[in-house]
């Protein structure tokens, strides 16, 4: 065994001295040096963009305000390593009354680049929403991503009313904004939730701001009063120039009824909003229609769906009546004067506002030649994330979902 331990030992190669290393050694020292060197290169150009690049700063930004989104809370990461923000509520004046501003910012410093933050006007659309947790949540999301994320409503608004004058109350809220330290008004936008799009396309349009604000997204809005009172009457939209059936949700009907009622005779107001004001509705007796004035009883049948034979005279009739009320409250008469990007979207399943109209606003925007970008979706019922889906629904809308939030994003980057 001596022996053979012996000879094994002479044909055993001899040792490099020290501090020397065989050829496989080398290559696999270098090699990993390699590797190491490239990741670390990668991390470098990662960084560079998402810190230097505009668009990937806004990539930033978007992975991580996307799942605010879509789950409606602060995501861990942005808890964990969000900037500090604080909240405050400030009242400002307009012709319409006050308007009530709930305000949340970063406490640090406006980043070096770009040297100002975005800041986003929130329209949570009718109802009195300012201790929703969801919107809490998404204005919080917003500023711990490092933007100024004000949410806005009115004594109209929180009376599940539309009002012409509050389109007054949107701009003298986005000014306000411009007081919020580091915002700079020329990076920031209003984001309009159902009906809060139609005042956010006013606002837009208006001469005081038109040329400062850089964007407006409208999610689950209409474009025009008429055509949407059509769908109601008819309780059905019409998709690709067919007849779909669509039944309107309960506050939809409650909203119109209110707001149409701000130009009837006050018996007929009455009348109106008190059927409207339940869920479902309550139908008025034949001889209680009848004591109405033919605009009331226009508006009374398009809303409870009871005459879809007669819904084009209906229409008609309550546009002869209130025409400057329809006209202050249809995007569709702003939309000419919109001077800034313009992005829509909206699900295919909504069932407080159907989705044609925001399909009807893409369509006019192209033929005015104005800059948007329209998307549907499947995953919401109308601006909230449906509960019951499965992975591949939320996963074949993500993309059209991240470049919106993207392209919303890109002004503070």
């Amino acid at each position: 065994m001596a022996e053979q331990t012996e000879r094994h030992d002479e044909a055993r190669p001899h040792p490099h001295p020290a501090g020397e290393r065989g050829p496989d050694q080398r290559w696999r020292l270098t090699r990993g040096a390699i590797v190491a060197r490239a990741l670390l290169v990668v991390l470098f150009l990662a960084g560079a963009y998402c810190s230097l690049i505009p668009s990937g700063r806004a990539a930033a930004r978007t992975a991580l305000l996307l799942p605010a989104l879509v789950t409606q809370t602060v995501p861990p990461p942005l808890a964990l390593m969000g900037e500090p923000v604080r909240h405050r509520e400030v009242t400002v004046r307009a012709k319409s009354g006050p308007v009530f501003l709930d305000i949340y910012e970063p406490t640090s410093p406006a980043p070096a680049m770009p040297g100002a933050r975005e800041a986003v006007l929130l329209i949570p659309g009718v109802g009195d929403n300012r201790k929703e947790p969801q919107l809490i949540n998404l204005a919080e999301a917003m500023a711990r991503s490092g933007l100024v994320a004000v949410s806005m409503t009115t004594p109209t608004l929180i009376a599940y009313t539309l009002a012409p004058d509050d389109a007054d109350a949107v701009v003298q809220a986005f000014l306000a904004m411009g007081q919020a330290p580091g915002v700079d008004l020329k990076r920031s936008g209003i984001l309009g939730f159902s009906a809060g799009g139609a005042l956010a396309t006013f606002a837009a349009a208006d001469p005081r701001i038109r040329d400062t604000i850089a964007f407006i997204t409208l999610f689950g809005g209409y474009y025009d009063v008429r055509t949407m009172l059509g769908d109601v009457g008819r309780r059905a939209q019409t998709v690709d120039g067919k007849p779909r059936a669509w039944q309107p949700n309960a506050v939809t009907l409650q909203v119109l009824a209110n707001t149409i009622a701000t130009d009837l005779p006050s018996f007929d107001a009455v009348r109106l909003t008190d059927a409207f004001s339940t869920d479902p509705f309550t139908p008025l007796a034949d001889l209680e229609v009848d004591d109405l004035s033919p605009p009331g009883a226009a508006a009374y049948h398009l809303l409870a769906g009871d005459a879809p034979s007669d819904v084009d005279a209906n229409v008609a009739a309550v546009t002869q009546a209130m025409a400057p009320l329809l006209d202050g409250l249809s995007p569709s008469t702003a939309a000419p004067g919109v001077r800034t990007a313009v992005y829509l979207l909206h699900d295919r399943n909504d069932g407080f506002v159907p989705f044609t109209e925001s399909r009807a606003f893409d369509a006019a925007l192209t033929q005015l030649g104005k800059s948007h970008r329209y998307a549907e979706f499947g995953i919401f019922q109308h601006v909230e994330v449906r509960a019951d889906l499965g992975i591949g629904p939320l996963l074949s809308d993500l993309a059209s979902l991240y470049g919106i939030v993207s392209g919303l994003l890109a002004p503070a980057s």
